[in-house]
């Protein structure tokens, strides 16, 4: 009777496990000129839980609820409303499988925006637990030292980014060795042959939150730069 309920434990341990994973889309863009993102839950034809945007100036998630067909329909508690429909160069019709983004407009206070987002990534996590393949931490725990790194490089201060840094970091040049830096000093001593103008531009452009994963790792921008659960470990520069 006892290995009985063990086992009906575990089975139920684990079903509640895989309902609480929720299907995700992840979106990057702007309302009128004003840099955000966004991640959508459907679910059936609403907007599940978890759903939110947030403007890249502030990375504070408001949330979203509504309803979804061939147009999304998401409100914030503030009384914000998007409308919003999928989008894609080549395909017809578009859908939500084949759509390569979303585009509308966002009304609140008075005013109406356009709004345009390209898709960014997709996958499914339990809430609060989006890089639990690369760490125990909640996500805001882990993204606090990719936020320090993130403020404290484009801010133009190496020692505070050094901060948020897993020595050895290997620097990806395109030789046909990366670069292996071991230690803050020897990242201060290189910093500006590693950070390059272009390169800064480009991470000041994304966004430290809401990071999709790829093989243990965090990614930031296209690529820029990958993060484990002790900071940054992979920086590919650009010229």
């Amino acid at each position: 009777m006892t290995v009985f309920l063990i086992g009906f434990s575990t089975h139920i341990s684990c079903q509640a496990h895989a309902e609480d994973l929720r299907a995700f889309t992840d979106y990057a863009g702007a309302i009128g000129e004003i840099p955000i993102g966004m991640t959508v839950f459907v679910s059936g034809n609403k907007i599940a839980d978890g759903s939110h945007y947030y403007y890249r100036k502030y990375l504070k998630d408001i949330p979203l609820t509504g309803t979804a067909g061939t147009e999304l329909h998401l409100t914030e508690p503030g009384g914000g409303v998007f409308v919003l429909h999928y989008v894609d160069n080549n395909s017809s019709p578009v859908t939500a499988e084949n759509s390569t983004g979303l585009a509308g407009t966002w009304s609140g206070n008075g005013h109406t925006l356009p709004v345009k987002l390209d898709l960014q990534s997709g996958g499914s996590y339990i809430l609060g637990r989006r890089y639990a393949d690369i760490t125990n931490k909640s996500d805001a725990q882990f993204e606090e030292p990719i936020k320090g790194f993130y403020y404290a490089t484009i801010g133009g201060r190496p020692a505070d980014a050094a901060r948020f840094v897993a020595f050895p970091l290997r620097v990806n040049t395109g030789a046909p060795k990366p670069l292996m830096i071991h230690n803050a000093s020897e990242l201060q001593q290189k910093w500006k042959s590693i950070f390059s103008p272009a390169w800064l531009k480009a991470l000041a452009a994304a966004s430290p939150h809401d990071l999709s994963t790829t093989k243990g790792q965090a990614m930031i921008g296209a690529g820029l730069a990958f993060f484990g659960d002790d900071g940054l470990e992979v920086v590919n520069t650009i010229p």
